[in-house]
Parts: C-alpha cells; structure tokens; sequence
C-alpha cells in the first residue's frame, strides 16, 4: 500500500490539491471579475440617470421661474385693468350725477 491517500502518493495527492485549488481561485477570480464588471456597469448607468435628472431640474427650475415670472406679470396687468375698470365706474357714476341720470330712470343696471 503506498503512503498517501486514496491509494495515490503524497506527491500525486499534493499535485491534485494543488490543481484543485488553482481551479477554485481561478473559478472565484473569474466570478469576482465578472460581479466587479456588472457593478462597475451598473454604478455608470445610475451615474449617467443621475446627471440626467439634474440636468431635467435644472430645465424644470428654470421653467418654473419663468412660470412664476409671467404669472407675476398678469397678476399685475390683472390688477391694472381692475383698477381702470373701477376709474371707469367712478367715472361712469359722475357723467350721471353730472346729467341727473340714474339708474332707475333707464331701467337699465349698469355696474
């Protein structure tokens, strides 16, 4: 019977070790390999949805200011004619005070 294991030598038993360890760590190496690539792939892709999203506040910002921009400006512009609509009202009470009119005499309701 020959010294070693599985009717093999020490030497033979030492070299199949070894061999199956290399294939082990070649094997590990390659799925790390393969996990590190599909991470790195990955970490791009959110990398590059990231910049996009900024880049789509960035316009939405942009527009929203202008939003807020335009719609200050009809509020103005709303709050003008409101303010001439009442001088005309004024205005308009003052011609029939002036000629003594009123508005039951028309039958009319001018507001």
């Amino acid at each position: 019977m020959p010294h070693g294991m599985f009717g093999l030598g020490w030497g033979e038993v030492v070299s199949l070790g070894t061999l199956i360890v290399v294939i082990l760590n070649y094997a590990k190496t390659g799925i790390s390999n393969t996990a590190h690539e599909s991470n790195r792939k990955d970490m791009e892709d959110l990398n590059d949805k990231l910049t996009e999203f900024k880049l789509n506040v960035g316009e939405l910002s942009s527009l929203l200011k202008q939003l807020n921009r335009d719609l200050s400006n009809l509020t103005k512009r709303v709050d003008r004619h409101s303010n001439e609509i009442d001088n005309i009202k004024i205005e308009l009470a003052r011609i029939k005070e002036k000629i003594g009119m009123n508005n039951d005499d028309n039958g009319g309701n001018y507001k």
